[in-house]
């Protein structure tokens, strides 16, 4: 498949980690394929001030380094938590159960990127510039927006840096504008309530904080080539 422009693959054994603001694209399935997948929102996740500063330089690391090949040890402790995690999902049975499955989600994320980035050498954790930081913190920012804000004034005053400085970060980690990360994950988001939702167009363009329903058609348009009515179609017939 393809990562953040780059192709990798992923094999029997081995886990892999999408961090948030990337983009998975061009897909190809062995007829055997089978996997366990897990989506959080960013939100979703560690809340501790100090254990997301920890974690900052571990996902940037995972970001170069997306696929660990799991031990049998390691395959057992990811099974049992993903396990669990689906059982206590499934259906309510006391009034903590949602702190109760943020907290096992937290434990798995820390799990996982505590595995993944094992093989991070101490060199470059030391190494790892406050730009790498911001980078991360902007892409988190922006998937937590999920598409709300498009501007990318409003990041960097959130960061507290100028949004020329973010675009040299940004376009030098990622290879990509600001605005192009943004448009991209706001599109999925658009096409995930096209292909999902019973939502109108309207209703799509005012939970996105579009102007109007106009200007959103023209906007989906104008970067997926379809507009908001003819995806839909493609997708529900």
């Amino acid at each position: 498949m393809n990562y953040d422009n780059k192709s990798i693959t992923v094999q029997k054994g081995q886990l892999f980690y999408a961090a948030p603001g990337s983009i998975l694209s061009d897909f190809l399935i062995s007829p055997d394929f089978n996997c366990k997948a897990l989506a959080v929102k960013p939100s979703e996740t560690v809340t501790e001030r100090e254990t997301q500063n920890q974690l900052v330089n571990s996902i940037i690391y995972l970001k170069g380094h997306p696929v660990y090949t799991l031990s049998r040890d390691d395959t057992k402790i990811i099974d049992h938590y993903y396990a669990l995690i689906y059982n206590r999902i499934q259906k309510p049975v006391h009034r903590y159960q949602n702190a109760e499955v943020r907290t096992l989600l937290n434990a798995f994320l820390l799990i996982i990127v505590g595995l993944m980035s094992s093989e991070m050498s101490l060199t470059a954790t030391r190494t790892t510039i406050r730009g790498e930081q911001i980078v991360e913190k902007f892409l988190w920012l922006v998937n937590e927006n999920n598409g709300h804000q498009r501007f990318v004034d409003y990041y960097a005053e959130r960061l507290n840096i100028t949004p020329k400085y973010l675009s040299t970060l940004v376009q030098k980690a990622l290879g990509r504008t600001p605005s192009e990360v943004i448009r991209a994950v706001t599109i999925k988001e658009i096409e995930r309530r096209l292909r999902y939702t019973k939502q109108s167009i309207k209703e799509i363009s005012n939970a996105l904080d579009f102007p109007n329903t106009s200007f959103f058609g023209r906007y989906f348009k104008h970067y997926s080539g379809m507009t908001p009515v003819a995806y839909r179609k493609k997708y529900m017939s």
